[in-house]
């Protein structure tokens, strides 16, 4: 299914780079196990399957890429990444990142698993609860939690210039920046399938004091 979406994937993103053959087979490989697995774990909706391409692959490249942007070569963690979205998308599509997912439900721990064996990806680390230590590097945060929540429960597990990649989905309303973080940069876009426009946005934790 996702390998016909894909031939024609610089024709309907020119501004993003073509997936390789190899990317492209990881992610069959990825939505083969999703769909399995859904038929009876309910990893993600229903609807959402349908509209997998968009919904979760094309957003999850979208959000790598900005990510990449962002990241000067420092270690990614994606807080609560589900069923891989945006985590195993990004450490398949940058394979020399260090990529580390964190997923608290056991079913999706199961799940990322396989998934992590089955599709060789070396360069992820899979853990449960996100760590109480504070780390250096950029977080990706996709629906996890509202921002004023998310911006208070980083603030205390990040270091000086560590990089917050927020996905705030369809929503036009603007972040309110958490104390300690600034705001870097944004992306808008708009995805197929009828799935709508989505914005990311990133911020850098700097703790009173260090500016």
């Amino acid at each position: 299914m996702l390998t016909e979406h894909f031939k024609n994937f610089t024709d309907k993103f020119p501004n993003l780079a073509k997936p390789t053959e190899r990317e492209i087979e990881l992610y069959e490989a990825h939505f083969a196990l999703l769909k399995s697995w859904n038929e009876n774990m309910s990893l993600v909706s229903r609807k959402s399957i349908e509209r997998s391409f968009a919904s979760h692959y094309v957003d999850s490249i979208f959000i790598s890429d900005f990510a990449d942007s962002k990241r000067k070569n420092r270690p990614i963690f994606d807080l609560g990444t589900g069923a891989g979205f945006p985590g195993v998308i990004t450490a398949i599509r940058y394979p020399k990142a260090q990529v580390n997912i964190y997923e608290r439900m056991l079913k999706k721990q199961g799940f990322l698993q396989v998934v992590l064996t089955t599709l060789n990806l070396e360069n992820i680390r899979l853990g449960g609860d996100f760590p109480m230590e504070r780390q250096t590097g950029l977080f990706l945060a996709r629906a996890v939690l509202p921002p004023a929540e998310l911006f208070k429960f980083m603030g205390a597990r990040m270091t000086e210039s560590s990089t917050l990649i927020l996905n705030v989905g369809g929503s036009s309303d603007p972040i309110v920046c958490g104390k300690g973080f600034v705001k870097t940069g944004e992306l808008y876009y708009e995805l197929p399938m009828d799935c709508g426009p989505r914005r990311v946005e990133s911020f850098d934790y700097v703790p009173r004091g260090t500016k």
